[in-house]
């Protein structure tokens, strides 16, 4: 016998025969015409080299190397079916430590309602939130030390798996009653208020600035931070304002700050969720980024 010649579909027809002992009920079981069952059958004889049925008055009776191969061969078929079969995930079960490169911000925002869901759902699985290295992100989620990462990349390869994780647009916050703050935040007045710029750079220059430059204007950067977390307590307690992305709105808000819309425009921008398509493809994988995601959308 070649296996290279043997068709699986021949070892439901052997399977269905021994469990019927009967071509018409055995082609009922598994879905093909008895004509096509004969046939399967003649062919199942040619790569055994053997009868396997034999036709009796009690119906079709297995041979001695029948009896010899059926257990094997529903082995076979059971083993084809569990690797075919959506793999069975239990998030309660899971325990596992899960590395995810991401802004501050987003941990700021996202943590609170995914530990929650985490604490209802998969309490036995640990978050590691590690800051975003852009230089050696891809990498790191290639050779698994990293599981997913989020934010705003450029040429993200191909082989990587990305997902829309947010659409974000830049607004201004500033603290309860400011002073100089009546009813509206004009361009004028945003220019000279004392501002708190978030940058990893020591050029205290933003994406802002080049915007200001474009209609000949500049602002004045008094302080500058190297994460957004402390940002809206500072405004909320003093008079700088400050330029941010709209997803620390709610905290902002929170911390006793008020959010004004830019008086100027801005382009949007998007935030994205990027894992490899292996760490997807394992239950654990779409488990947490599914669920990130969607306690995203809910935040």
């Amino acid at each position: 016998m070649n296996i290279n010649t043997l068709d699986l579909n021949l070892l439901k027809v052997f399977d269905a025969l021994y469990l019927e002992r009967n071509v018409s009920r055995a082609g009922e079981r598994i879905g093909i015409a008895q004509s096509s069952m004969s046939n399967a059958l003649n062919r199942l004889r040619d790569q055994f080299d053997d009868p396997l049925f034999q036709r009796t008055p009690k119906g079709m009776e297995p041979t001695a190397r029948a009896e010899e191969l059926a257990p094997q061969v529903q082995l076979v078929l059971m083993n084809v079916s569990q690797m075919l079969a959506p793999q069975q995930f239990d998030p309660a079960q899971a325990d596992e430590r899960i590395s995810i490169a991401a802004p501050d911000l987003v941990v700021m925002t996202l943590a609170p309602e995914l530990m929650q869901q985490l604490a209802r759902q998969a309490p036995g699985i640990q978050l590691n939130f590690v800051p975003v290295e852009k230089q050696q992100v891809f990498n790191r989620l290639d050779d698994g030390s990293l599981k997913l990462a989020i934010g705003t990349f450029a040429n993200v390869p191909a082989h990587l798996r990305r997902k829309s994780f947010s659409q974000e647009q830049f607004v201004c916050i500033a603290r309860n009653h400011h002073k100089d703050i009546k009813q509206r935040l004009t361009l004028n007045l945003y220019c000279r208020l004392p501002h708190i710029l978030m940058t990893l750079n020591a050029d205290q220059v933003g994406v802002i600035d080049a915007e200001l430059k474009k209609l000949g204007k500049q602002r004045h950067i008094a302080m500058t931070c190297a994460q957004f977390s402390p940002i809206a307590e500072i405004v909320a307690n003093s008079n700088l304002i400050a330029t941010v992305p709209n997803s620390l709105a709610s905290v902002a808000e929170r911390a006793g700050c008020c959010v004004y819309p830019l008086p100027f425009e801005v382009e949007r921008w998007e935030m994205e969720l990027i894992s490899s398509q292996k760490f997807y493809s394992d239950p654990l994988g779409k488990f947490i980024a599914d669920l990130i995601l969607q306690c995203q959308k809910n935040a």
